[in-house]
């Protein structure tokens, strides 16, 4: 049974008063000794300080070649509540002008440094959905907490100038060598199968007049493919030599599981409100065989655009998250507003790795 005790702050005698008429029930040495006990020691959180975010560089230009090395090393003092407790540190990214309402975080534990490699800071790019191959501002702050959301602490936010890549990834391929490139297996132009399923896709240059090529599983003569003889598109294993006429970017698709195999002759342009033309008139991109990507220098007003082979939708590129991936018949592509922009389109890799930037 707990009893509580108020005290008037008048005087003593109302204090005197009160022990006597206890005194009757035994238990003034209860009071007294609970008044002589020492108040506990109390903690009193302090509203947490956070110190200074310090990077390693104000500027990043990522790469994959590159991707396991370290790109950014962030440092800071440890953050004060008023007493020792047991911090954990988070950095957040956002996009320039963004609140942070919805950050992408990196946990540092109790560390007061976090380095990230160049995959890991490129993955945190990609999340915010940053061009690949374009420099972009973004903005890093340092989080606080001890645990509750009212005990955290933010460090003031700093800039950095970042230049993401788009992520390749190694899918299953097929390999085409053939007289344009002289018969070399080992240096072949590759078709990639981003679902895995023995079916392949890819973009191929062929500056002669006429090219005779094979297929081949890897990069030597031991099991390759070529026409059954029909020149129907079928393919038999040790066939004989394709042969393509007319000079061109082609798109191949090849289906191992049904033995079958198409071509297509392709030239690209874009098309959108956001382009010269609108939706009605495309403007072609040239291609660059060194560099094997198309591109067009442009003047943009705000909307949207697409790609497109052929002056036709039957090949149309959109990107449906955006992320820097063109996507077949995928949504269209929001355009960066009005200025003069140089649009990049990159096929070069087989399916699942095609990319296009867009540059000022």
């Amino acid at each position: 049974m707990g009893m509580e005790i108020f005290f008037s702050t008048n005087s003593h005698l109302h204090m005197n008063n009160l022990f006597t008429k206890l005194a009757g029930l035994g238990l003034v040495a209860t009071v007294l000794l609970s008044s002589c006990e020492k108040d506990e020691d109390k903690v009193v959180v302090s509203p947490g300080t956070s110190s200074a975010l310090t990077a390693s560089s104000s500027s990043a230009v990522l790469t994959q070649a590159d991707a396991a090395k370290t790109a950014m090393t962030y440092s800071w003092s440890p953050t004060s509540y008023g007493y020792q407790a047991a911090v954990t540190y988070t950095l957040q990214f956002d996009k320039k002008g963004g609140d942070f309402s919805a950050p992408v975080e990196v946990v540092a534990g109790n560390a007061t440094s976090k380095a990230l490699t160049g995959a890991e800071l490129n993955n945190v790019l990609l999340q915010l959905k940053l061009t690949p191959g374009v420099a972009s501002e973004i903005s890093v702050r340092l989080k606080s907490s001890i645990g509750p959301a009212a005990n955290m602490a933010y460090s003031a936010a700093s800039a950095l100038m970042v230049t993401p890549y788009s992520d390749f990834v190694v899918y299953p391929q097929i390999f085409v060598p053939g007289d344009y490139q002289g018969w070399a297996p080992d240096k072949a132009p590759y078709l990639a199968s981003a679902s895995s399923n023995q079916k392949y896709e890819g973009y191929i240059n062929l500056p002669a007049a006429t090219a005779t090529f094979k297929f081949t599983p890897a990069r030597n003569w031991d099991n390759d493919y070529g026409d059954d003889g029909s020149n129907t598109g079928k393919l038999a294993a040790k066939g004989k030599d394709i042969t393509i006429t007319g000079a061109g970017y082609y798109r191949f698709n090849v289906d191992i599981a049904s033995m079958k195999y198409t071509y297509t002759k392709t030239a690209w342009a874009v098309i959108g409100s956001a382009t010269p033309g609108g939706w009605n008139t495309e403007t072609p991109m040239t291609y660059d065989a060194t560099k094997g990507t198309w591109s067009v220098t442009l003047p943009l007003v705000a909307g949207d655009f697409k790609f497109r082979a052929n002056n036709a939708y039957d090949i149309d590129m959109g990107d449906n998250e955006p992320d820097g991936k063109p996507d077949y018949k995928g949504k269209d592509i929001k355009g960066p507003g009005a200025g003069t922009y140089t649009i990049v389109l990159d096929l070069s890799k087989g399916e699942g790795n095609y990319s296009y930037s867009v540059n000022k």
